[in-house]
């Protein structure tokens, strides 16, 4: 028996998380402090994250898959 199906494309994200430096304890939990949406990218900017997504899908296959060889 063959079974087929068609995969569907990851979740894209509505915003960009970046790093920053700790806060102080009293500012509270902010998730939106560190991140910026989407739709400010600049096209290249946009089209640089997307490389950069899939560096790190290509990235996280590969220690996958040496995980998968060692067990």
């Amino acid at each position: 028996m063959k079974i087929e199906f068609k995969l569907l494309p990851p979740t894209m994200p509505n915003f960009i998380s970046y790093e920053t430096p700790p806060g102080k304890r009293e500012d509270g939990f902010n998730p939106e402090k560190n991140s910026i949406a989407v739709a400010d990218l600049t096209p290249e900017q946009a089209l640089e994250y997307g490389h950069l997504m899939a560096d790190e899908f290509i990235r996280h296959w590969k220690i996958k898959k040496s995980q998968k060889s060692n067990s």
